[in-house]
């Protein structure tokens, strides 16, 4: 009889990839609550597949993205460098953390981040006459110096902190700090997947020491993810700038208030 795992797990990590990919993150956000509410995978384990699964994610989504234009490397640099630091410590917190309180801490924080995020996009609205100019589909690059650079550089720790605790690649407060400092909606979609291969990365150093990774799980996901992460940059760019900016952020407030809701309740 066939495992339908083999079938479901590969299929739900195409459409998470398809999806992150297109919204801006690398699929830990979906992967950690598809685990532990569908598959009923150990929060721990669901973690460390996460971070495992979000590599192949977020490195062919960003390289589709650069070749799309949509990567201000520069910055990208600065959060990334500190999500290393963040997602290492929150490796090993999460670890000493039990299971079942580790995902209701999960949909805590993501009720959490919905007040800044909904705060920036509130703001953003107030500048709409540059996206009908055009404005958003240009290529455009922060040049960071002095406290600017301490913000991002804030940013990218608290993303590692958030991937290493809860392995959902720590999406939000990238998304949110790009989004802050400027940066088009597209660009923030495109860097975001870019700053979130240093998170992956340290997540699995960091969870590989503490015996926490299913090479299985990882295959299975990863696989179907990483296709679905290189298709979605190509069909974003089928899609009109200004549209992408009115939906982007009511469509990612809807998914962090919905899996919140459903990790502290189950």
């Amino acid at each position: 009889m066939i495992d339908l795992n083999l079938i479901f797990l590969p299929l739900f990590g195409f459409l998470i990839g398809l999806l992150v990919s297109m919204l801006g993150g690398g699929g830990g956000g979906l992967f950690v609550p598809v685990l532990t509410l569908i598959f009923g995978i150990p929060t721990q384990v669901a973690v460390a597949t996460s971070l495992a699964s979000v590599l192949p994610t977020t490195a062919l989504g960003a390289l589709s993205h650069y070749r799309q234009g949509n990567v201000d490397i520069r910055t990208g640099l600065i959060l990334g460098i500190g999500g290393i630091v963040g997602t290492v410590i929150g490796a090993y917190i999460a670890n000493m953390l039990p299971s079942i309180l580790l995902r209701k801490f999960l949909g805590f924080f993501m009720l959490i981040m919905l007040y800044p995020m909904i705060r920036s996009a509130l703001k953003r609205r107030k500048k709409t006459d540059e996206s009908k100019n055009g404005d958003n589909s240009k290529t455009v690059s922060l040049n960071l110096t002095g406290p600017k650079r301490i913000i991002a550089s804030f940013f990218g720790v608290a993303s590692g902190l958030m991937a290493g605790v809860f392995g959902i690649s720590g999406t939000p407060p990238v998304t949110m700090g790009l989004y802050s400092l400027g940066l088009p909606a597209i660009m923030v979609v495109g860097t975001s997947v870019f700053v979130l291969i240093f998170n992956s990365a340290a997540g699995i150093g960091g969870y590989y020491i503490l015996g926490r990774l299913d090479l299985m799980l990882i295959i299975l996901l990863g696989g179907g993810s990483a296709i679905g992460a290189f298709l979605g940059p190509i069909l974003l760019k089928r899609i009109n700038p200004i549209t992408i900016e009115k939906i982007y952020a009511p469509l990612l407030v809807s998914i962090s208030l919905i899996f919140g809701l459903a990790l502290i309740l189950a």
